[in-house]
């Protein structure tokens, strides 16, 4: 996957809030960028320039890869797609936390974040580059597709033993996979004494500690309406997660109509509801990962409602028609972009 629009949005915005936070002259950060999981990762330390941290870094996410792609021969989640009305598969520790935190965010929304999606991702394959296509899947494909997804048929057992209980069943972990590793890189820079980064895992951000003045990070998220660059608004964050979901980072136009990435299982389809974009702050990456993909799925009224019903996570809504919804709590930390009055705030 190429850089998606988020990411580019993301990748300026550190470049326009970050110039000139050094307190320490004789402090230059040190930065690595490699491209994993289908998409380009970058890990930007300010206060400990030891080049080490990073090789742990991204070995930790390779080997994440490794275990946790549907697509690698012989990771974990591939291991179980093949032996799917077979047999459990056991698995790494890690594999096997990250699937359970996958079936829990589909408890907690009735399927609007599904684990098992793999086999409707295969189907409509969409990718970065592509921008036009001449088909789409029939709906009969769609329908006789969607019988293999259900989360209710993923037993998670003793031993960190994983079954699908159907054959032709998939695993899909990328709705979710990144905000875990985002995480562990935060583990990683912890452990090892840093206490000013940014991680940018293909627009999954982690604002780690502060900046070296010991004032927030400022992130851009992007205008959904225009393009690359064109911020929404900035939001101050001290050791948060920002994630967003949305349906111009990943489409294609069919005869007209845009299709992209974030796709229903209850349709099979792409999700069309009022939501153009969602940005989840949360505490850990892989709430924020999760439940980006969960509350665009649901729409404005059921995802408040989720949100609410949830400790420590904040969310934006951004709809088609221009209203921005935001929680009372980032009242003081969130700002729309001057000339950006053609959106309308609504708090909740």
């Amino acid at each position: 996957m190429k850089i998606s629009r988020y990411m580019f949005c993301i990748l300026l915005a550190l470049s326009l809030v970050i110039t000139g936070c050094t307190k320490n002259k004789s402090i230059d950060p040190i930065s690595r960028t490699e491209f994993l999981m289908d998409t380009v990762m970058t890990v930007k330390i300010y206060d400990k320039p030891d080049e080490k941290i990073l090789d742990k870094v991204f070995l930790r996410l390779e080997e994440i890869e490794k275990r946790m792609s549907a697509t690698l021969e012989e990771s974990d989640v591939n291991k179980i797609n093949e032996n799917a009305g077979i047999k459990p598969v056991s698995i790494n520790e890690d594999t096997f936390f990250v699937i359970s935190e996958a079936k829990y965010f589909a408890e907690i929304s009735s399927g609007a974040y599904e684990p098992t999606i793999g086999p409707l991702v295969d189907l409509w394959n969409i990718k970065a580059e592509e921008k036009e296509r001449d088909f789409i899947p029939t709906a009969e494909d769609i329908e006789k597709t969607k019988v293999y997804i259900n989360y209710n048929n993923l037993e998670l057992l003793d031993n960190n033993q994983v079954y699908l209980k159907e054959q032709g069943m998939k695993i899909n972990l990328g709705g979710i996979v990144k905000g875990y590793a985002t995480d562990e890189v935060r583990r990683i820079l912890s452990e090892n004494g840093v206490n000013s980064a940014i991680i940018d895992l293909g627009g999954n951000v982690f604002a780690h500690g502060t900046k070296l003045e010991e004032t927030p990070w400022k992130i851009g998220i992007q205008d959904p309406f225009e393009h690359t660059g064109n911020f929404l608004g900035v939001i101050e964050a001290e050791n948060k997660s920002i994630v967003t979901s949305g349906d111009y980072e990943r489409f294609f136009t069919y005869k007209g109509k845009k299709y992209h990435h974030i796709l229903d299982t209850k349709t099979g389809y792409p999700g069309d509801n009022e939501i153009t974009g969602v940005s989840i702050i949360s505490d850990k990456s892989i709430d924020g990962d999760g439940l980006s993909t969960t509350l665009f799925v649901l729409g404005v009224d059921k995802g408040i409602e989720l949100v609410n019903s949830l400790e420590g996570i904040q969310a934006i809504f951004v709809t088609k028609n221009r209203d921005v919804y935001i929680p009372a709590s980032l009242n003081d930390k969130f700002n729309l972009n001057n000339g950006n009055k053609h959106f309308n705030i609504k708090e909740y």
